[in-house]
């Protein structure tokens, strides 16, 4: 058996899914995790995780933003710090969070700390935006 588990701080998305494949965005590009793949650990950017239920050929969906990933042989652990589903994003809202990240990081007395902050919140919901595609039901 090869399981998912997908969890943030606050939830758990996903426990114990018997899964065919798994597809997260690494923190240094994407990464197609196949029953036998070798152990790892990396760090997850902002982006999406698909994977694919075992014997079915469609992808479930969730957005997930910074967090780490573990592949064992028995499975996959994802623990994000962010993670919804398509369905929980809704497309104003993060466009109108998109613009205000957006002029936020053009402000001369921003902080560093609150720059990294601001383009965590640009990158998530350009993500979110990009995740819906065109969409428009969201």
């Amino acid at each position: 058996m090869f399981n998912l588990n997908l969890v943030t701080p606050e939830k758990k998305l996903v426990t114990d899914l018997e899964v065919d494949e798994v597809i997260v965005p690494g923190f240094k590009g994407q990464l197609d995790i196949l029953p036998g793949h070798a152990p790892l650990m990396t760090t997850l950017g902002t982006g999406v995780v698909k994977y694919r239920l075992k014997g079915a050929t469609s992808y479930e969906t969730f957005l997930v933003s910074w967090g780490y990933c573990e592949v064992h042989p028995d499975g996959v652990i994802v623990l994000a710090e962010v993670a919804e589903s398509l369905a929980e994003i809704d497309r104003a809202r993060a466009e109108a969070n998109l613009r205000k990240a957006q002029a936020a990081l053009v402000d001369p007395l921003l902080e560093s700390d609150q720059m990294v902050m601001m383009q965590r919140k640009v990158e998530r919901n350009q993500a979110r935006i990009n995740a819906l595609g065109n969409d428009t039901s969201h």
